[in-house]
């Protein structure tokens, strides 16, 4: 049978409905791209996609260096200097009160006098906040002008995939450790799948880790994750005590800091324990001493002097347990005295996990250590899900509440939110900041300000919209070509700045003592 034909009329209205549909296609906004990125948008030169080349971004960087030698410290004898990374190594609450510090923290001498600030720093790398965080800050200059810092003080670097395997944090400790003295790379995630430059590791045997970032295993009955919101334990209970059982071996990194190597104590962190379980060390290989374990059902620090190491190199560091099955949430590492500061990588997190996370053992975790400052990188992860301005407002309620919490157990200990950096996706033959990200930035930026925190701009700093396709580009590369995470050179640069812009604090403080020492002379 012959089909009708069509008439024009039918013809032309077919042909028309496909091109009304192609023109709607290539008309899309650019919050329906994802799998369609590679396919072009009509729209898209309208929408001004905002480029960089490298060597605007490099422009950038020189422009901060002019003020940079004004606050420069000499730089220590162990640190890697920008231009030789590469062989050095490879790499829920919207309305917040503000938290005042108390007033021995004003008594102390914390307050000091800022507005020399322009003279001694880029505005781009300058600390946001109100006076009060600034006052805050102080409190972290005034532990570290005490004349030996001994226990040691610590810093607490919290953020996602960003810092992982010591990126930043172990520039930014390297550095305050040549100045401030102090020695060890911190807490270690034991049988952390990521490996990190402050120690090698490795493990034998079975062990069971659990982490409250990235993807939650849903067999778990608690939430006592512990201060690096993860934990592991020995796979079977090993009842006997001269066999090998699981094993943790640490050795020092042939491409991390030297200075990771000197330290002279061992701390490790443990949630519920067995009265049944023994610690067995064994430092360098020698024998190993056993230490019985008291029993505790949230949490214990166990801190072993190391005395050995402060005549001998360090080599290795062995650990295991038998007779129970020890919840280990951290394996610590570091000198008596100076300054500690500890990489807390949480890959895939956005920064709100924290009072999810068992409350009395996260504050005790944290009492037990000397904190003088608290860092909070995160957004990163946030941004790709934004779709409107009010989701990028709820995050920013989200994060404030957890910056209260850190309040609320470390009263006068500053806090500082690093938001995120750049991000990029594909935009037709292109690389586009994502549209998103500014709001995410200010919302984690009025979240700080809201709640007497400090924020430090790293995506301005960069260089704003379009900076991460030119680190990406530049020769050698800044960053990956993932455009969101940064290369080794890239996170070193991004350190040395920070430290640059605390740095310019600590020489304000300073010279704020010195006016009043003369004011106070006789």
């Amino acid at each position: 049978m012959t089909p009708a034909p069509q008439s024009l009329l039918q013809t032309l209205a077919f042909f028309g409905c496909l091109g009304m549909g192609i023109l709607i296609f290539m008309l899309r906004p650019a919050s329906w791209d994802g799998a369609l990125n590679d396919w072009p948008r009509l729209n898209a030169e309208s929408e001004q996609v905002i480029t960089m080349t490298p060597e605007e971004a490099q422009r950038v960087l020189e422009a901060y260096a002019i003020l940079d030698s004004t606050v420069a410290s000499p730089a220590p004898s162990d640190s890697v200097p920008i231009s030789s990374q590469d062989e050095k190594e490879t790499l829920a609450s919207a309305q917040i009160a503000p938290t005042a510090p108390p007033q021995e923290a004003l008594d102390a001498g914390a307050a000091y006098d800022r507005k020399a600030i322009d003279q001694f720093l880029h505005e781009t790398l300058q600390l946001h906040g109100s006076p009060q965080a600034f006052t805050t800050l102080g409190s972290f200059f005034a532990a570290l002008n005490s004349e030996n810092r001994k226990p040691p003080i610590h810093v607490l670097h919290f953020g996602d995939s960003q810092i992982e395997g010591d990126r930043i944090t172990g520039y930014l400790r390297n550095a305050w450790q040549g100045i401030w003295g102090g020695g060890g790379p911190g807490f270690i995630s034991p049988a952390s799948p990521i490996p990190s430059l402050a120690m090698r590791q490795t493990w034998s045997g079975e062990w069971e880790r659990y982490a409250r970032f990235g993807k939650k295993d849903s067999t778990l009955d608690h939430n006592r994750y512990g201060l690096m919101a993860a934990f592991v334990q020995p796979a079977a209970v090993l009842t006997d005590s001269s066999a090998a059982g699981s094993s943790l071996h640490f050795e020092p990194h042939p491409k991390g800091y030297r200075r990771n190597q000197q330290f002279n104590e061992l701390h490790v962190l443990l949630g519920k324990t067995d009265s049944s379980t023994v610690l067995h060390y064994a430092l360098n290989g020698e024998d190993e001493i056993a230490l019985p374990l008291p029993a505790d059902s949230i949490s214990q620090s166990i801190a072993i002097p190391l005395l050995d190491l402060d005549s001998i190199p360090f080599q290795s560091l062995d650990l295991r347990f038998a007779g129970g099955q020890p919840e280990v949430n951290g394996v610590g590492m570091w000198a008596d005295s100076g300054i500690v500061v500890h990489n807390l990588a949480m890959r895939g997190s956005s920064g709100t996990l924290f009072r999810q996370l068992h409350r009395e053992q996260f504050v005790e975790q944290l009492h037990g250590l000397n904190t003088e400052l608290v860092i909070l990188q995160y957004g990163g992860n946030t941004v790709p899900y934004i779709t409107e301005v009010e989701a990028a407002n709820r995050y920013g309620g989200w994060f404030a509440s957890q910056i209260k919490l850190f309040q609320q157990s470390l009263p006068s200990v500053p806090i500082l939110v690093i938001g995120p950096s750049d991000m990029a996706r594909k935009s037709g033959t292109l690389m586009e900041t994502y549209p998103q990200l500014t709001w995410v930035r200010d919302a984690l930026k009025e979240a700080a300000w809201d709640t007497n925190a400090l924020y430090w701009d790293v995506f301005e700093v960069m260089g704003g919209p379009g900076s991460m396709a030119a680190w990406v580009q530049s020769e050698p590369p800044l960053a990956s070509a993932d455009h969101i995470h940064f290369t080794p050179r890239g996170a070193k640069q991004i350190a040395e700045l920070l430290r640059q812009s605390i740095q310019a604090e600590w020489t304000l403080w300073q010279n704020t003592q010195a006016e009043q020492t003369l004011v106070d002379a006789p």
